[in-house]
């Protein structure tokens, strides 16, 4: 299991590795667009990973995860 909202002690969301690897490679209208909250998290949780460990560089990490917030606070709130 995969804890996609890993700084969240009190409310942890978890789902598994074969449901994580499902999510994170959904590009419904491009990969930053999202048909649920599990699925932006799981991406979210995927990209900020893959900066933390060097994988992305930072100017496309942050054009990514501005993408990523700008189409969920669309859809969402």
């Amino acid at each position: 299991m995969i804890n996609i909202a890993n700084m969240s002690a009190d409310h942890p969301i978890s789902v598994s590795e074969e449901e994580y690897e499902t999510l994170k490679n959904k590009k419904n209208k491009g990969w930053t667009h999202c048909e649920s909250q599990k699925e932006w998290m799981v991406k979210l949780h995927y990209l900020r990973k893959g900066f933390k460990e060097g994988k992305i560089p930072r100017e496309q990490f942050f054009v990514k995860e501005k993408d990523l917030v700008l189409n969920w606070w669309r859809r969402w709130c």
